[in-house]
């Protein structure tokens, strides 16, 4: 494997790296959430969810 793909690799775990996360990426493989349930199920607000989202998304 190159050292691109361990960066990409990287990305990607860094993406998870924090619990509220893990949580919401398991309530999504479930199914399709809105932020509502994802706010509740984590115990954050809005705005922090949301950013989470983005920052996995990207």
């Amino acid at each position: 494997m190159n050292r691109r793909a361990y960066e990409e690799r990287a990305k990607i775990i860094k993406a998870l790296a924090h619990p509220s996360r893990l949580m919401m990426v398991d309530a999504l493989v479930e199914g399709e959430k809105c932020v509502c349930e994802l706010t509740e199920l984590v115990g954050s607000d809005m705005s922090t969810v949301s950013k989470h989202l983005a920052l996995m998304k990207e």
